[in-house]
């Protein structure tokens, strides 16, 4: 039970826990998250999304977001799976999106700032509804243009030291920036791996981990260098130390029954 884990755990800071699994289970109850649909495709029978959606506290979508919710639901659905708000520039929601979206009560809203992204501008938005230290799990942060790929993790490093944690979910793996110090995830290899990986994106670091096939210890980690890639998870429960901030990334392997 991962409560039990985490009263055990409270001691042992300054550990940071996640656990990426968690927001897909049934049981989904204190774990207080903020769903970020993002402009990727969504699978119309994925039990993972059905599971985020229902579990989630606030639902946004970014802009083109709502294009894809809107398609991944039959006309007869549609009034069951309404967001929040539709928050962006709005250069690509469609105009019979925003007529069904406006006709039933979601604010759609503008925002024309040039100097943030339509992620960043939903990020604002929940933060401002739901408190800066809500948790995100962003569909669709990876898988469509590199620029965009790029940009999600921009937005970890900028969220990192926070307090908020950000999770970018994409049809094959969930992804998320380690913070320095030791590290503890819930990896339950039911759901999650095998593969999985370490990168420093940001820049150099030095990593020590328990858990997996091949783990490290006190071993620098860069690009042209070391790169802990197509890693194995071994263990429910895996720990990377690190220097410096760096991404964990980890497989979806299927939903647990």
């Amino acid at each position: 039970m991962f409560t039990d884990w985490m009263s055990k755990m409270v001691s042992a800071k300054p550990t940071t826990l996640w656990d990426p699994y968690r927001f897909f289970e049934r049981d989904c109850s204190g774990a207080e998250f903020a769903l970020l649909i993002l402009n990727q495709r969504i699978e119309k029978h994925d039990e993972l999304f059905a599971a985020l959606w229902h579990n989630a506290a606030v639902r946004v979508c970014a802009d083109g977001g709502a294009n894809r919710l809107y398609d991944s639901r039959n006309e007869a659905e549609r009034h069951s799976w309404l967001p929040d708000a539709v928050i962006g520039d709005l250069d690509s929601l469609r105009g019979d999106v925003r007529k069904f979206y406006e006709e039933n009560g979601v604010p759609v809203i503008q925002d024309p700032d040039q100097d943030s992204t339509d992620f960043g501008k939903c990020l604002k938005w929940i933060g401002q509804k739901k408190g800066e230290k809500i948790t995100i799990v962003a569909l669709g942060g990876f898988g469509g243009r590199v620029d965009q790929s790029f940009h999600s993790i921009h937005a970890l490093h900028v969220a990192q030291g926070t307090g908020k944690q950000i999770y970018l979910v994409s049809e094959q793996s969930i992804t998320f920036l380690l913070e320095p110090g030791m590290n503890e995830m819930r990896t339950p290899m039911s759901a999650l791996g095998p593969t999985c990986g370490i990168i420093p994106v940001g820049g150099p670091s030095v990593i020590t981990t328990t858990g997996f096939e091949w783990n490290l210890d006190n071993t620098e980690t860069k690009f042209g260098g070391m790169v802990s890639t197509s890693n194995h998870l071994k263990a429910d429960r895996v720990t990377v130390e690190t220097k410096a901030p760096i991404v964990f990334t980890v497989e979806i392997s299927k939903r647990e029954d």
